[in-house]
């Protein structure tokens, strides 16, 4: 097992500035599982093969998520101060007893059906406001209309509190990039959390008033005025939805403006009725993998191949090197829009999948079909901006220009 100090897989910086696919996949080439340390003492180990990523998402017995889902969410294996509140932070039973009323109320057919309209309208207004010849930041012009439709359904708000809220989320994922937080990231992540909180619990005390339960929101309220919820796990499942929907989904929409613009003849598959809008959607989430990884704490001593883990260590699932695994993907370094049986981990695998992954792939999906339908393209006119973050990948400025749509 290779170990590695000073890693670059701690740096935001990397992430921006390097290649960490070229070196995920020398990881899993060479070292399947390794040992990544820092000077302070901090360490975590780094799995990298698909087969790897998908059993630790399953093994509920061995490795715990209540621990942080993030590298430096804790210096020492202590339980998160969410845990076994929040979804993504809860183990079970508790997951089990928290996911219930979530899925119910926010993730059923006719809430999917619902976002799916909004997002559909958001993105077709944001597309048809726009001109041959503009110029414009994708990231902070159309990419943000895909969350914001979410938002509208779930948590019951107008276009502007989506908007406001959706710059809240984006500004707690991001605190390590100067774009978001400015010189003081930790006193941004905070700022932004609680703005995050005070704005659910202004909504849930709204729905209490009212006895509205129509939307997620609503239906979390009246779990908490019945009893069958404490105000807290709905205020903190609140967050949980509002983060992980806001920030994957406008990543993903600009970096594959950026795939389709570096790979024309693929996405001419799609506009010309080659390709199936499915499997488009499926390959752009493994291409992209927004989410790069998730953290877990081993609860025992556990295997993966030769590699043996020892109690009370940090874990992180590398979902973007599993998403290149060429055993699990032929060409799997090569953009194959049409690419038949994808088996993508961008949402995770087990009971810890994104609960909220059908919204993200229907959301994906709707934008995608608005761009093969559009009288117009965007054409990439200088490199991008990216996202200082090791957690998730993404443009901070990505210019493009409207130009009309090339003939399939």
């Amino acid at each position: 097992m290779r170990t590695v100090d000073d890693s670059p897989l701690y740096s935001a910086d990397f992430f921006a500035d390097q290649d960490p696919w070229a070196y995920l996949n020398e990881l899993r080439t060479e070292s399947p599982v390794s040992l990544h340390r820092r000077a302070d003492g901090y360490e975590f180990y780094a799995l990298t093969t698909y087969e790897d990523v998908r059993d630790a998402y399953i093994d509920h017995v061995n490795l715990s998520s209540s621990y942080g889902t993030m590298i430096d969410g804790s210096f020492i294996p202590q339980e998160d101060t969410a845990s076994g509140r929040m979804l993504i932070v809860a183990d079970e039973p508790a997951h089990g007893r928290i996911k219930k009323p979530v899925k119910q109320s926010g993730f059923n057919r006719g809430m999917i059906e619902s976002i799916g309209r909004t997002v559909s309208r958001n993105i077709a207004t944001s597309l048809n406001g726009l001109s041959v010849g503009d110029h414009i930041d994708f990231t902070t012009h159309v990419a943000p209309e895909l969350p914001k439709g979410v938002l509208e359904v779930l948590f019951g708000v107008g276009p502007a509190d989506a908007a406001e809220l959706l710059q809240a989320t984006r500004t707690m994922i991001g605190y390590r990039d100067a774009n978001y937080s400015g010189a003081a990231p930790l006193d941004s992540l905070v700022d932004a959390q609680q703005e995050i909180l005070d704005f659910i619990d202004d909504l849930i005390g709204q729905r209490q008033r009212t006895g509205d339960d129509s939307d997620m929101i609503g239906f979390l309220a009246s779990c908490v005025s019945r009893g069958e919820m404490t105000r807290d796990v709905a205020l903190l499942n609140g967050l949980n939805v509002a983060v992980g929907g806001n920030e994957t989904t406008p990543h993903t929409a600009s970096l594959s403006i950026h795939t389709i613009d570096a790979h024309p003849d693929e996405w001419s598959k799609v506009t010309s009725g080659e390709a199936d809008l499915d499997l488009a959607t499926e390959e752009f989430l493994r291409w992209t993998s927004t989410n790069t990884y998730v953290q877990r704490l081993s609860l025992n001593e556990v295997s993966f191949g030769e590699a043996t883990i020892p109690p009370r260590s940090f874990v992180t699932l590398w979902n973007m090197a599993a998403n290149r695994d060429p055993d699990v993907f032929d060409r799997p370094d090569e953009f194959v829009i049409d690419r038949p049986h994808n088996r993508q981990i961008a949402f995770g695998a087990g009971v810890h999948r994104c609960i909220g992954a059908p919204v993200a792939t229907l959301e994906i999906k709707m934008f995608l079909d608005a761009l093969r339908s559009w009288d117009k393209e965007f054409a990439v006119l200088e490199p991008p901006r990216r996202l200082r973050s090791n957690f998730m990948l993404g443009f901070t400025e990505l210019q493009v220009e409207v130009i009309p749509a090339r003939k399939s």
